[in-house]
This record gives C-alpha cells, structure tokens and sequence, in this order.
C-alpha cells in the first residue's frame, strides 16, 4: 500500500513536470514563431517598399499614363498582399494561442484528476489502516484479559493446596504471566508504536 501510495506521488509529481514543461515550449514556441513571422513581413514589406522607391526612381520621366495606372495597380497590389499577410499573422497567433490554451486547460485538468484520485486513496487507506489496527488491539486486550482472569481464578483455588510441586508450578505460571504481560505490551508497541 506504502509503495502505491509512493508511487502515486511520483506520478502526480511527472505530470505537474510536464504541465509546467508543456506550458514554457509553448511560450517558447509562440514567441519563437512571432518573431520569425514579423521579421518576415518586415523583410517583405520592406523590399517591396524598397522596389517601389526603386521603380519609382528610374521610371518618373519616363511614366505615361498607363504607367502611372500600372504603378498604382502595383501600389495597390502590394498593399493588398500586406494587408494579406498582416491578417494571416494574426489568425495563425490566435489560432497557436487558442490551441496552446486549450492544451495546458486539458494538462491542467488531468494533474487535478490525479491528484484528486490520490487524496481519495489516500484518505480510504488511512481509514482502512486505523479500523484494522483498533479491531487487532481490542482483540489483543480481550485475549490478555482473558488470560489474566484464568490465572486469578487457578491461583485462587489452589492456594490452600499447595504443596512444594504446586507451588514450582505456580512460580512457573507466574512467570508465564509475566512473559503474557510482556507480550502484550510488546504487541501494544509494534501496533502503535
């Protein structure tokens, strides 16, 4: 019972580890991917402002009407793909973190069923462990009590009769008394200690 007991223990300890280890690599992995998606818009958009400026630069003199309408198409494109990109950065965050929330609920949920299981055992095993040890003391009492009555009453009815035999023998039961005595309270000890 001692070593279920332990082991339960060890259990609920591994799962608090793993609750607590599962909650910072989703943090980790959370900041870890924010940082590499805004370094990658940045990066995008920086480029395509860059060959805007670019293409604005070398075409100026040479931009006619419908150029003019092609680069505002492109304007708009590139604004377009970053709106895009922006929106998709911030579903994939909230759909990560959502995902991770859900995650630690559910280990969260799991150590709680652990330990609540433990708590019950545990209290089962405490009460199981006292009643057996009050129902062997009380049994023990009766048994010494038992003893002891028998051997008043023999010494009782004896006493006018004994001759120097008998009283050998009485010096023997009494010493058996005593051994009785000691082994109850021995008993007592281990029972209780």
């Amino acid at each position: 019972m001692i070593s279920l007991m332990a082991r339960i223990r060890q259990e609920h300890q591994s799962i608090a580890g793993k609750v607590a280890q599962l909650a910072l690599e989703t943090n980790e992995f959370l900041s870890v991917t924010t940082a590499q998606r805004q370094a990658q818009a940045q990066k995008q958009a920086q480029e395509l402002l860059d060959f805007h400026k670019q293409l604005e630069a070398t075409t100026e003199q040479f931009l006619s009407e419908t150029a003019k309408a092609r680069q505002a198409q492109a304007q708009k494109q590139a604004q377009e793909l970053l709106d895009f990109h922006k929106q998709l950065e911030a579903t994939t965050e909230q759909f990560l973190s959502e995902t991770a929330k859900a995650r630690f609920a559910q280990a969260q949920k799991q150590a709680q069923e652990l330990l609540a299981f433990y708590q019950e055992l545990q209290a089962t095993t405490e009460q199981f462990l006292s009643e057996t040890t009050k129902a062997r003391f009380a049994q023990a009492q009766k048994q010494a009590q038992e003893l002891l009555d028998f051997h008043k009453q023999l010494e009782a009815t004896t006493e006018q009769f004994l001759s120097e035999t008998a009283k050998a023998r009485f010096a023997q039961a009494k010493e058996q008394k005593e051994s009785l005595l000691k082994f109850r309270q021995d008993l007592f000890v281990s029972i209780f200690g």
